[in-house]
């Protein structure tokens, strides 16, 4: 009787737990069951890790201060000093010079009506049809100076009685509006009075990648994240080598081949489908700015423009500049007192006053500051900043979108020789600036803009996108305005519309020895480096669970299920250097680096039975592992961890209490067969 009693007693119990275990198992998630076994391995789409991942292309998060990059890094002293008594003449809208009384008195100890200036206008030498040249300049005859008066000259080449100092010659670029260019835009302006006029400002700075941005622009980016509605491309990559066949696609929609190529040097590039000349046909006012003359983007070993590209055109002031004493007086980076990057942000800033509401395009490109060096980036933060600021503060922004970026960066130096190097010249930084009133109104383009950060983009996806806003407010469906958009704009899609997530390099017309995006194929899961990798992933759990050790049960290693090991393609490792823009392209390859790879790694833990996938970055120069941040489960785990609150790590607590129910459970089992 006592041993029927006994029988049925476990009997009942065990019904009663296997019930208990049905309900656990359906009251929150479902515990792993067989099925998971045959779980399809997927690609799960974070960022962890990395600064772009998709299913498309996967683009590792490098650090800026990487030890293998840290001898090349350095932190300037900022701002830039130019030796030399401050400049007492300012300039301001509409071609207005103005005095600083304080500095004329402190400076040069002179009172204003001691003072006698005399200018010549600088002028582009138009030359005859035949030697025409983009490349030359004149002086116009000589007036008396008028402070406080609007002038008609645009470039001034100031000389100055200085009484018991020396004669003063000083350069100064103005901003004056123009009778025969306002008459024109607003005759177009007529005609497109159904056209909501956004302003377009893009600044170009040479050279700077995306990581050399964060590590010498830190005013910059604290003050664009802090007080701009601000859209970064993270996947943005350049197209071709160098500055010029950069700017082209940005500028055209079309890769440089398409206008021109080496054969054809003594080209004019007035015929060329820029940009701002779909913007000036909508009355739109354009301004073309560029220093270091020698190494202008269409100037250097080539023969510029036959005819002005703009309304306001910023090439003769550099050509003048460029040849006088003053320039050779003067240390580098300098015009006299003054750094040239904040000669050039001036003009810019005094052309944006002048147009006030009327509509324009401004594009401006700096060079000769961070052209040839890394840490001389570090220079540029202040101005640009400054820049930034004023903008702001003064409401330009609100009419305007503006965008801020670079070419490509650092093409030389030993930085280059590095792996991460050879990432950054590929990667230049770019930001885009929208008022907050657009994009309150076109939420579905503040959306897209939002997720096209985690997108492979290019040049062409902004010419795309100027070609799109330029089209955006016509009374036409949106069909319309795609066949526009597919057919000035043939090789990129616009920021307005999500760019698909699956965009590989080829899609997006980057060639090969420029594609920044990781290959990925499967590799054996007995490899030793697998192993290790996988150890890597059980140990980084494991520390996460440390401070619940008392309630979750330590996770041991179960299978490796798959293994799939990521880097750049071949080309890149083993790219050496560009050669020529388009004749007999080709590329140098050399021998391939030493570079860390990353293994996306899934595997299968004990005793909980998890299915948990994570990215482990094997560095074969100093042999470590390290786990780049965020593991996924890939199974549900529902009450496995009810012991613990914690969100974070729910999905890795096997809670201590389900170890000792199926102890007790297997004993029972063990019982009723005795």
């Amino acid at each position: 009787m006592g041993s029927l009693m006994r029988r049925t007693f476990i009997i009942l119990s065990t019904f009663s737990l296997l019930g208990l275990v049905i309900f656990l198992s359906y009251s929150g998630d479902e515990i792993i069951s067989e099925s998971s076994k045959h779980l399809q391995i997927k690609w799960l789409i974070d960022n962890h890790g990395f600064v772009l991942n998709t299913p498309g292309c996967q683009i590792p998060d490098w650090d800026p201060y990487d030890p293998s990059v840290l001898p090349f890094i350095s932190k300037v002293k900022s701002p830039y000093k130019c030796p030399g008594r401050p400049q007492f003449m300012n300039t301001k809208a509409n071609g207005v010079i103005s005095l600083d009384h304080k500095l004329l008195s402190f400076y040069y100890g002179m009172h204003p009506n001691n003072l006698s200036c005399t200018y010549r206008p600088i002028l582009r030498d138009p030359g005859t049809e035949k030697d025409r040249t983009d490349n030359k300049y004149v002086l116009g005859s000589s007036k008396k100076l008028q402070f406080g008066v609007p002038l008609s000259d645009e470039f001034l080449m100031v000389k100055c009685s200085m009484g018991d100092f020396p004669n003063l010659t000083q350069f100064i670029p103005l901003v004056p509006l123009k009778p025969d260019v306002e008459e024109e835009k607003n005759a177009k302006s007529q005609h497109s009075l159904n056209y909501e006029k956004l302003n377009i400002i893009i600044v170009g700075i040479d050279s700077v990648s995306k990581l050399n941005f964060l590590r010498h622009f830190r005013k910059t980016h604290r003050f664009l994240k802090e007080n701009l509605s601000s859209f970064e491309l993270k996947g943005y990559t350049k197209v071709a080598d160098n500055t010029f066949p950069n700017l082209v696609p940005l500028l055209t929609g079309h890769f440089i081949e398409h206008y021109w190529n080496e054969s054809i040097q003594d080209m004019f590039f007035d015929d060329i489908d820029f940009i701002w000349k779909n913007y000036s046909e909508r009355g739109y006012r354009t301004l073309f700015a560029e220093d270091a003359p020698h190494i202008a983007t269409f100037n250097y070993l080539k023969r510029g423009f036959r005819d002005p590209p703009a309304d306001y055109y910023f090439r003769p002031f550099a050509l003048a500049v460029e040849k006088s004493a003053v320039r050779r007086g003067s240390k580098v980076n300098c015009l006299q007192s003054k750094l040239e990057m904040d000669i050039l942000y001036n003009y810019l800033k005094d052309f944006i006053k002048t147009m006030n509401n009327r509509p324009f395009f401004a594009f401006t490109f700096v060079a000769r500051l961070t052209h040839d060096s890394l840490n001389a980036a570090g220079y540029a933060d202040e101005p640009t900043f400054h820049l930034l600021r004023n903008l702001h503060d003064n409401g330009a922004l609100n009419t305007s979108l503006m965008i801020l970026f670079s070419d490509h960066g650092i093409r030389f130096g030993p930085i280059r020789q590095t792996y991460i190097g050879k990432f950054e010249e590929r990667m230049p930084f770019i930001y885009l600036f929208f008022p907050t009133w657009f994009l309150q109104k076109y939420p579905e383009f503040a959306e897209n803009l939002r997720r096209n950060q985690e997108r492979l983009t290019t040049p062409f996806d902004i010419h795309a996108t100027l070609v799109h806003l330029l089209n955006v407010t016509r009374q036409s469906d949106f069909s319309e305005e795609n066949i526009t958009i597919s057919r000035l704009s043939p090789n990129g899609l616009s920021l307005l519309e999500e760019i698909p997530k699956e965009r590989t390099c080829e899609q997006a017309n980057i060639l090969p020895h420029w594609c920044p995006c990781q290959t990925h194929r499967p590799v054996p899961v007995t490899e030793s480096v697998v192993v290790n990798c996988a150890l890597a992933l059980i140990d980084t759990i494991n520390e996460q669970l440390k401070p619940y050790e008392n309630v979750c049960t330590p996770l041991k290693m179960g299978k490796i299920l798959d293994a799939r090991f990521g880097q750049a393609n071949d080309m890149v490792l083993r790219f050496v250097k560009h050669q020529n823009d388009v004749i007999n392209r080709h590329v140098v390859l050399g021998q391939k680096i030493n570079a860390p790879g990353d293994y996306l790694l899934v595997i299968s833990v004990n005793p909980s039975g998890g299915i948990f996938e994570g990215t482990v970055r094997y560095d074969m120069e100093d042999g470590t592992y390290r786990v780049l941040d965020d593991i996924s489960r890939l199974n549900v785990y529902g009450n496995q961890s009810v012991c613990i609150n914690s969100a974070r790590i729910r999905k890795f607590c096997y809670c201590r209490s389900q170890t000792l129910f199926h102890k007790f459970f297997r004993t029972m089992r063990n019982s009723s067969h005795a």
